[in-house]
């Protein structure tokens, strides 16, 4: 982790508008809980908070367990001293569920919560952006969208399978049974599973940073590095993100895989907008051509590109026969819309005027 410089990147990570005083991965805390249930709300308890941190090159975790309700403030009160020495929090899905939990128990309790006034970078968001058609794609069962879990990244992205890991649904019933019983070998696999999940998010972590701080050259995947673009692009970065949309297409220029298809014609649409906004109306009009000569293409974004073209021979070029041409493919074979009508008519007539004989005044 040495030579890491997080006081930019990690804002950019956590979002425009975020301003955290994050000088290393020293000042980060990661935090992940194991609940009684997945329902939120005042009766599901975070029986188990686990934190992490990094001091120098070593890694920290420390796990919170409450063994018992009596003893809810106690755990509570310890994790509430760990987080306050800490400039940021980092969980994964920690805004939707963690975070939430947490701070309902401590407001149970009467306790302002610890989290409010911290930071916070939750990694879900970052990882859907940029790995989630990282290749290999790994589908859950039953499911039309990529998985996105940490178990599925540390397979795609570091090369790793957990061996005998508790399922996730069986890790409240371990509890409760620990309760009735007070039997704790079964909590030995929950504490092993939250150990990893804290690896895991450290090591996520770490790797975002470090492409945003080298990008684009670090970025390995192209979806990965579109991602980087949109993400750069959304904090007003623009140049950097204008680089990342190009090196999308040189990682894209040769690749026979139908997928990055799919992600070379978004970073072509962005590299478009960018040089229409920028007043590059030729460079704009190239990448949307671009985009029509795609193996596989989503069909907005391919009328899209037509109807920019048609656009740009009618008002920018003058070419008005390429224009009708790409108007009329707009049309197709069922009705056009209203819109599309409406531009064949006017370069109809444009293209009529062009054609009538000029009467020049007889000279006397």
């Amino acid at each position: 982790m040495d030579g890491l410089q997080s006081g930019q990147a990690f804002p950019l990570l956590a979002g425009a508008g975020i301003d955290a005083d994050v000088t290393g991965l020293g000042d980060i805390l990661f935090v992940d809980l194991e609940t009684t249930g997945l329902a939120g709300g005042a009766g599901t308890f975070a029986f188990l908070v686990g934190c992490a941190w990094f001091d120098g090159d070593t890694f920290h975790v420390r796990q919170y367990m409450m063994p018992g309700h009596a003893l809810e403030r106690a755990q509570l009160a310890a994790v509430r001293d760990r987080v306050e020495t800490c400039a940021a929090l980092v969980t994964y899905n920690g805004r939707s569920f963690d975070v939430p939990v947490l701070e309902t128990r401590y407001l149970y309790h009467r306790q302002p919560p610890p989290t409010a006034a911290r930071p916070h970078l939750d990694m879900l968001h970052v990882a859907r952006r940029l790995w989630r058609s990282a290749r290999p794609v790994v589908r859950v069962p039953g499911s039309q969208s990529e998985s996105c879990t940490l178990g599925t990244l540390e397979r795609v992205l570091f090369g790793v399978r957990r061996h005998g890991d508790v399922p996730g649904f069986e890790i409240p019933g371990r509890y409760f049974a620990f309760l009735r019983t007070g039997y704790a070998q079964p909590l030995q696999p929950v504490f092993e599973h939250n150990r990893l999940d804290l690896v895991s998010l450290a090591a996520l972590t770490a790797r975002a940073l470090r492409l945003v701080e080298a990008a684009p050259d670090a970025a390995e995947q192209p979806r990965e590095c579109y991602g980087l673009g949109r993400l750069f692009e959304r904090v007003g970065a623009l140049e950097r993100a204008e680089a990342c949309y190009r090196r999308t297409l040189t990682l894209t220029e040769r690749s026979w895989h139908l997928d990055d298809d799919l992600v070379r014609g978004e970073a072509l649409r962005a590299m478009a907008l960018r040089c229409r906004r920028t007043g590059r109306y030729e460079e704009a009009a190239s990448h949307w051509e671009a985009i029509t000569g795609l193996r596989r293409c989503q069909d907005a974004l391919r009328r899209e590109a037509i109807e920019a073209l048609a656009i740009h021979h009618e008002h920018r070029s003058r070419d008005l026969d390429v224009a009708r041409a790409f108007a009329e493919r707009l049309a197709g074979p069922d009705r056009a819309s209203d819109d599309t009508s409406r531009r064949l008519a006017r370069l109809a007539r444009k293209i009529e005027r062009r054609h009538m004989p000029v009467e020049r005044p007889l000279l006397m």
